[in-house]
């Protein structure tokens, strides 16, 4: 079980950092590789191959755990059902969202002088929209479904170093979700989620908390989404807005 645990933590700061990683650093990586592919386009090209195999190792051993604590039972046939429906749905946005973001925004690039053109509104529209906001459902999504998966498993205590990782991924991840909702303008759709999210995993964390027990998956999100919240907070504040870090030259 000690095991079980100290695995269980590595995963989720692994999943936060990466998570982070391939998020944050694309955009940042504007050298043109051969055009008009960017040595960003080039390191998007493996986001999904990075985060949805970690995304499914901790759904895996969540699994794993949960029902090795608590055998199946026929009364939580749902619960046992929903995770996986959700996480196969949040997998189809995020790879669907990050495709369609991957492809238009580097057309996008090549019409900037075109901006009245139909193409390149039509171009926009799949880049700074509908992508985007496909890519972050995908996201809320698969953190859901691990949220749901992961609440039966309790262990009696964290050590320091458990909560260290946990701590350090969480930060990765709730950075990361904040700065795509407001650079990906999806602010409408991330603010209000990252507040059911910390929701959902604050009442199950106390609940276990409660029973005596602590539960990895639940401190993360919980952390994460509590950290979004309050960037998403004050940037509209600071700002009178949620204007995108690219309208600021920042990136």
């Amino acid at each position: 079980m000690e095991e079980d645990k100290d695995i269980l933590c590595f995963w989720l700061l692994a999943y936060g950092f990466f998570f982070a990683y391939f998020h944050i650093m694309p955009p940042l990586l504007k050298t043109i590789l051969k055009s008009p592919l960017t040595w960003g386009d080039t390191l998007d090209f493996l986001t999904p191959f990075a985060v949805i195999p970690l995304a499914y190792i901790l759904y895996s051993r969540a699994y794993k755990i949960s029902h090795s604590l608590q055998p199946q039972k026929s009364s939580n046939r749902v619960l046992n059902v929903l995770p996986k429906v959700l996480l196969a749905i949040g997998f189809l946005l995020f790879v669907d969202g990050h495709g369609l973001h991957l492809s238009s925004n580097s057309i996008a690039r090549l019409l900037h002088h075109m901006k009245e053109s139909e193409l390149y509104k039509a171009t926009y529209l799949f880049d700074e929209i509908i992508s985007h906001f496909l890519w972050d459902g995908g996201v809320f999504l698969i953190s859901v479904a691990l949220i749901i998966a992961a609440y039966k498993i309790s262990f009696k205590s964290l050590t320091w170093k458990n909560f260290v990782f946990l701590s350090l991924g969480a930060t990765f991840y709730g950075f990361t979700f904040a700065a795509n909702g407001i650079e990906g303008q999806t602010v409408i759709f991330t603010f209000p989620a990252a507040g059911a999210g910390f929701l959902l995993a604050l009442l199950l964390y106390f609940k276990r908390k409660k029973e005596g027990n602590q539960n990895p998956f639940l401190f993360f999100f919980m952390s994460g989404y509590l950290l979004s919240l309050i960037l998403f907070a004050y940037w509209g504040i600071s700002r009178s807005g949620f204007p995108e870090f690219s309208e600021l030259g920042w990136i």
